[in-house]
Order: C-alpha cells, then structure tokens, then sequence
C-alpha cells in the first residue's frame, strides 16, 4: 500500500524564525553574486553634498590633521542628527544577536563595512585585508589597523547616508604653516579648546577641492575667531626678527631700510585685509570713530595715496591733522583726524591690536641718497636675500646690511 506524503506547510512563518540568527546575509546586506553565492562587493556610499558656500555652514572639528588641514563634520537635521540616528542603530544591530552571527568572511577589499573602534560601531571602507586590516573611517575622516574579528558586513539601509566627515583648511593658516613649525604644538594645544564645540563657519574659498573656513566658536557671550586666536596664543614668536630674506617697504633719505620677513608680510597682509573689510563700508566707519585720542595709541588710518587703512600710532596731534608713524611700515606721516578709526574691541578683531610692530629696520651698507628712486625700482615687493655688514652694536642702534640682488 503506498504511503500518503504530508504536504508541505503553507504557513513558514515559524521556520524563518528558527533560522533567522543563523541566516549569514540579513536580508539587506548587499544581496550574494549568483556564481559563487558570496555578497557583491563595494560600497553603496554617495559622495556628501556641500551646502552653498553663500551659507553660514556649522560645523563640529573631528580631528586636527596639521595647522592647515582639518577634518569636520557639518551639524544640522540632515547631518548629524541623522547620523546620530544612525550610529544608536548600528550599536543594537552589533551588540545584539544578530550582529554577533554576522561574519567577515567574506569582505573584501573596497567593501563597506561596520568597525568597532572605542566600543562603538563605525561605518568605514576596507582598504588591505591584512592581519590587521587597514580601514577607513569615513564619518572620522580617518585611517585604522584593526583586526578583521572587529569588522562586519554593513547593511545596505547603514549605506544610504554619506560618509559625514570632510577635510577643509582653516583660513589663512595655510601660508602661514610652514612659518609656525617652532609653536605648532603650542597651536595644537589651543585647537582643543574647540575640538567639542559647534563651531559657525563662513567660506571664504576652495582650495584643492577643499572648502577654507572662517570659524568662530559662538558658544560664550562673546564670538571667538579661531584663527585669531591661534595667533595670539603664539604672539611672542610673531615679533619681526632679523630675517635672512625680506620684503623691503620703507626707504627714508638716511638710508634706514624697513623691511618684512615673509611671515610678516603675510601676518600684515591678513590683519589688513581685516581692517579694510571691516571699514570698508560709511555706515559702519560711523560707529568706529574714536571718542578721545590719545598719544602714542594705535589706530586704523587711512593712507591718502591708496585709499586704504594700515595700524598707525599717534605722534603728534592738533585740532584737525595728526602727525601717525604707520608701525608695519616706518614712515611718519600728516592725516586728518577724519581719517583715523578704531576697531571694536572684541575678540574676533583683536589681533589688529596685539600684533607686534611688523616693521624691522636696517641700515643699508654704502647708502647713496641719489639711488634711492633707482633702488626702490629695483625692489618692488620681491623677496630679497638680507646680508648683515655690521651687527647691532649699540642700544636703539639699526644693524648694517645690504640687499642682494640676482
């Protein structure tokens, strides 16, 4: 007599359940290659979208690669609070049951992944499988060396953000960089002043795909300029020294020669773009007019033959003229009392007022009143070799050198 089979059950919901711990691709991992039943390799991750650069962007410092390079994250519904989201759901997934079964194996070089890194589960990209394995933390901006134990596969629901992290370049500290290796760690120091804050962020330029950004931390009543001040935690080593090579800017009929280095040229250069912008418009020169005016106190003053404001301290003044010596410079001269400003005196435009005089003097070596037209032709704004004749010798005293010329 033949034996009747049992159909098979309509209802499997109790079958998946039996296995649902033991599945090794969850459902929305990246589905398996249909020749070899491995999962398809790669990563889903878009490229992350800029905002305009015409917007006030906020942003949090991940890490300080070096003076000039940073790496940050922006801050906002569609940034970190969905990355938030994100992270809190990849720790249940990785720290439950589920996560425990999930294995390497079958990761490959180029894929996405999750890592653990502090106890907490990162997404990031393998680089090298190698023991350890080098991975890419993209909503860190970093690279790591774990081993492939502390990897899993990442589901493709994990994949639909972006990678948040960005590198950008602080502004101004680009040029600067290569002039502050002596206080870098000093200046690395005062980064982490800002390392936990949410910080507002202009763009002021692109540099090299990179955005360059203005940063002000807002968190205290009064508005901190980032770049300001890591400056000003290093004034001591901004003060104008002999240089071997300099900018010549002042020429007076005694042969006393002012001159930049190429840090002070650029320190004088961004402290004067800064006066300029913030005096640039009627309405707000209106609110910085001096209520007093007081011998030998710095103030923002416009030279007649450009148009353009410098840091000069008062000498001399009467009812409508002041005699000023513009302190980058070396030279004295004759303004109106109209034409002379200050700024306000807040954090973020301070360093107008604690940069050291940038102007250094030296006396040229067989000075001839008659070449001075035809030296200063030669000079221009080129950076020239400085040799010291004669070193300083007495007090007050200029040293002797001489300009060389190819």
């Amino acid at each position: 007599m033949a034996v009747k089979e049992d159909p098979l059950p309509t209802d499997t919901t109790n079958a998946a359940q039996s296995t649902e711990h033991s599945e090794p691709f969850p459902e929305d991992l990246p589905s398996p290659n249909e020749e070899n039943g491995e999962p398809n390799s790669g990563s889903l991750l878009q490229p992350l979208e800029l905002p305009s650069s015409d917007e006030h962007w906020s942003v949090l410092v991940v890490r300080v690669e070096s003076l000039s390079r940073i790496v940050v994250r922006l801050v906002g519904e569609q940034y970190s609070d969905e990355l938030d989201i994100l992270e809190a759901n990849m720790q249940e997934l990785y720290t439950g049951p589920l996560g425990a079964t999930m294995s390497s194996e079958w990761l490959r070089e180029g894929d996405c992944c999750a890592v653990e890194h502090d106890g907490n589960w990162k997404r990031a990209i393998l680089l090298l499988r190698n023991s350890p394995a080098t991975v890419f933390v993209g909503d860190l901006g970093c690279e790591l060396q774990v081993e492939l134990s502390r990897t899993r596969p990442l589901p493709v629901r994990f994949q639909q953000l972006p990678f948040q992290a960005f590198t950008a370049e602080p502004y101004c500290l680009r040029d600067l960089a290569p002039f502050l290796s002596s206080v870098e760690a000093r200046m690395f120091e005062r980064w982490s002043v800002f390392r936990h804050n949410v910080l507002a962020a202009d763009v002021v330029a692109r540099c090299d795909g990179r955005p360059v950004l203005k940063l002000f931390d807002t968190t205290d009543e009064e508005d901190l300029c980032v770049h300001v001040e890591l400056l000003c935690c290093v004034l001591d080593e901004l003060s104008p020294r002999l240089p071997s090579s300099c900018v010549p800017k002042f020429l007076n009929r005694d042969g006393l020669l002012f001159v930049h280095s190429p840090l002070s040229a650029l320190l004088v250069q961004l402290v004067e773009d800064e006066m300029n912008q913030q005096l640039d418009e009627d309405s707000c020169r209106r609110h910085l007019r001096p209520q007093r005016y007081e011998l030998g106190s710095l103030y923002c003053v416009r030279y007649a033959r450009d148009a353009r404001f410098y840091r000069a301290r008062l000498v001399q003044r009467s009812d409508k003229q002041a005699l000023v010596c513009f302190i980058d410079y070396g030279n004295f001269e004759t303004v109106s009392i109209e034409d002379m400003y200050t700024l306000s005196p807040d954090n973020a435009h301070r360093l107008w007022q604690l940069l050291p005089a940038q102007a250094f003097c030296v006396r040229l070596h067989g000075w001839n009143p008659d070449r001075a037209d035809e030296l200063a032709e030669l000079c221009g704004d080129r950076v020239l070799p400085l040799q010291v004749v004669e070193p300083q010798v007495e007090s007050g005293g200029a040293p002797v050198a001489r300009l060389l010329f190819d």
